[in-house]
């Protein structure tokens, strides 16, 4: 374990996002519940900062607000699926001005401009939703350079619209294939999973990599890393929620073969919080805290849980229970809970 210390200790925090075209990740925003969680994150864990994503503004903003009151700096990420370019633009214009009114305010509030926009947005890759875009693009891999001088463009038009409004910090969450012109913005932001297909060369690319902007001057936040809880899950960490199925009834099921494991996602935590000490890495941010539509059950089939990446398990009546990656990101991060702690509800 290294004795590295990170200039951001983060969580991510999904406040309500759209996916697909119609599932809503949070389909019910309460005010006193994201209160209680984000007082949670704050103290339980001993994370410092959270990343709030949301495709609505104001449960963006709302949400950063009681962050703030919570003693948390705050990352207000826009996810808005599916849309095109002009329709983000213009969707980060108005986040922006606000943003900008709340940091004035409250102070420690940056602007992440959006994550993996070349598959999260139209226009860059084939492939009609996120979910076909992201199916594709292994397919279409070879015209990754021009689908990467598209969203460097793009990038530097939003970095131009966010900075007319927003003085504060910008940054961006990019995934692995994309390479965003990182000279426009004030954090460098990646989206960074180990798995299967990379594990050999993960930890010496990614010290490569912060090395690199390190010598520019530049520091460097992973903003997603994280795997869901069950065997097998840590092999295929970034896409390891896709055992998610459609049920007969037109909700959600997972396979009944899938075996529950907690410690799988709780040592992936573990292993990364590592390789991101040892490179140097300034900022990390787990995903995530929770996702609320995903609820765990005894039900074959039905525990949905297992393939989030949650560290904490939402339960049907409305609680949450830690996991066991809740108790490691407590560890690394000097919060308050420990195994021994009994689990019990959400309002801590």
């Amino acid at each position: 374990m290294s004795d590295h210390t990170f200039a951001a200790r983060g969580i991510g925090y999904d406040a309500g996002v759209i996916y697909d075209g119609d599932f809503d990740s949070r389909p019910v925003w309460d005010a006193g519940d994201v209160r209680a969680d984000l007082r949670a994150i704050r103290h339980r864990l001993g994370c410092d900062t959270v990343l709030v994503m949301a495709t609505d503004i104001d449960r963006l903003l709302d949400t950063a607000r009681i962050a703030r009151e919570e003693g948390l700096a705050v990352w207000i990420q826009p996810r808005l699926f599916d849309a095109t370019r002009s329709q983000v633009s213009a969707h980060l214009a108005q986040l922006a001005d606000r943003a900008e009114a709340l940091r004035l305010l409250h102070g420690e509030v940056s602007l992440n401009l959006g994550c993996e926009l070349s598959l999260s947005a139209e226009g860059f890759t084939p492939g009609r939703t996120f979910s076909s875009r992201g199916a594709l693009l292994p397919i279409f891999s070879m015209f990754l350079p021009l689908v990467n001088l598209r969203l460097r463009a793009f990038l530097k038009e939003l970095v131009g619209v966010a900075r007319q409004r927003f003085a504060g910090p910008v940054s961006y969450g990019a995934g692995s294939w994309e390479r965003p012109d990182w000279t426009i913005f004030d954090v460098v932001g990646l989206d960074a999973y180990r798995d299967a297909a990379n594990a050999s060369w993960f930890a010496t690319s990614l010290r490569r990599t912060v090395e690199r902007h390190h010598r520019a001057g530049r520091p460097v936040y992973v903003f997603e890393f994280g795997t869901c809880a069950y065997i097998g899950a840590a092999e295929n960490a970034s896409q390891a929620s896709d055992v998610i199925e459609e049920a007969d009834d037109g909700g959600m099921q997972v396979p009944t073969t899938l075996v529950r494991d907690e410690q799988v996602q709780a040592d992936y935590l573990d292993e990364l919080f590592d390789v991101f000490a040892k490179a140097s890495v300034d900022g990390t941010f787990v995903w995530g805290f929770s996702e609320p539509r995903l609820t765990r059950s005894d039900e074959p089939g039905k525990d949905l849980d297992i393939a989030s990446y949650g560290i904490v398990a939402p339960m049907p009546e409305g609680t949450w229970q830690p996991k066991r990656g809740f108790y490691t990101v407590a560890r690394r991060h000097g919060g308050s809970c420990s195994l021994q702690v009994v689990q019990g509800p959400k309002n801590p």
